[in-house]
């Protein structure tokens, strides 16, 4: 088996890039105890696990109500949108009713998909490669997925349950004017390991905290910036007791973590961290200045942000 691979920021010329104007929608609230007559086997209790989402939309429907959004306070077309989706079955026919929603039906787009919860990392790194082509200003950035059956809202690892719902913002080389939460990313480094064969649990375990750890360090190897001078460390909506083990692996105490609406939203793959980012702001749990590292997870790769908040 090869070594996780390393594909870190190419280098110091890297630009900061701005997420602004973000929007989000969700499915309605269904109360998570339901699901275990409706499971193979019934959910582990606890970690604040209490509703999840369920919507009768397409995604591309969900995606159109969190872009909308967006859009509403963006103050010029976006140069290009990136659809990111792990489980639109069609994402041709999606992004066709898409753009027409959404009144851009001659914009520039791609779909983004292949790392399944953790798309957002990726997704970002796409967006701000994206905006070194001087004609581009403006990327819109959106993430939608929807679990389908009751018999697939469960994760396999038992860390959260899956959400129909949708996140969206847009990613500008500039920062943008006006009110709102702003956030620079300073830095994006991605892990990856390929493993086609399931392994053991502890196997799993360890190809998780070596990859955390890995990313943190090729992330402090981009900024200059020691992990431990940020003040808040995110994930996606996993279980409480979840993100704790993995804000241990990362070698953050549990005082860091920084929590979405786990208990309201459950986990709506890579839209989570996102809605966390707006929801703190607004909430005033974060401030000017503040610095965090979000991680975007998935099955095979572990991407880490540096995010300094405007």
């Amino acid at each position: 088996m090869s070594g996780p691979s390393n594909p870190a920021d190419p280098g110091p010329d890297v630009p900061v890039v701005h997420l602004s104007a973000i929007g989000h929608a969700h499915g309605e609230p269904r109360p998570v105890p339901e699901l275990d007559v409706l499971l193979a086997a019934p959910l582990a209790p606890g970690g604040g696990l209490e509703t999840y989402r369920v919507s009768d939309l397409e995604t591309w429907e969900l995606a159109a109500l969190a872009a909308g959004q967006t859009l509403r306070a963006c103050p010029a077309p976006p140069d290009m949108l990136l659809y990111v989706s792990q489980n639109d079955a069609d994402t041709v026919d999606s992004l066709a009713h898409l753009m027409e929603r959404l009144g851009l039906p001659s914009v520039d787009h791609l779909v983004v998909a292949g790392h399944d919860c953790g798309n957002f990392g990726p997704a970002l790194r796409l967006a701000r490669d994206l905006l070194r082509d001087p004609a581009r200003e403006r990327v819109l950035l959106v993430m939608a997925d929807r679990a389908g059956r009751a018999r697939q809202r469960a994760m396999a690892n038992g860390m959260s349950v899956f959400s129909d719902g949708a996140a969206s913002c847009l990613v500008t080389a500039q920062e943008p004017a006006g009110s709102g939460p702003c956030f620079a990313v300073e830095g994006v480094a991605t892990r990856t390991r390929v493993r086609p064969e399931a392994g053991s649990a502890q196997a799993d375990i360890l190809a998780t905290v070596e990859l955390a750890r890995g990313s943190v360090a090729d992330l402090v190897r981009l900024t200059g910036r020691a992990a431990d001078e940020h003040d808040h460390v995110v994930f996606a909506n996993y279980r409480t007791d979840s993100q704790q083990f993995l804000a241990q692996a990362m070698g953050f105490p549990d005082t860091k973590l920084l929590l979405g609406s786990v208990g309201r939203l459950a986990h709506c793959f890579s839209a989570d961290i996102l809605v966390t980012l707006d929801e703190q702001y607004t909430a005033g749990g974060l401030k000017p200045g503040s610095r965090l590292l979000a991680a975007a997870t998935g099955p095979a790769s572990w991407s880490t942000l540096a995010l300094r908040v405007l």
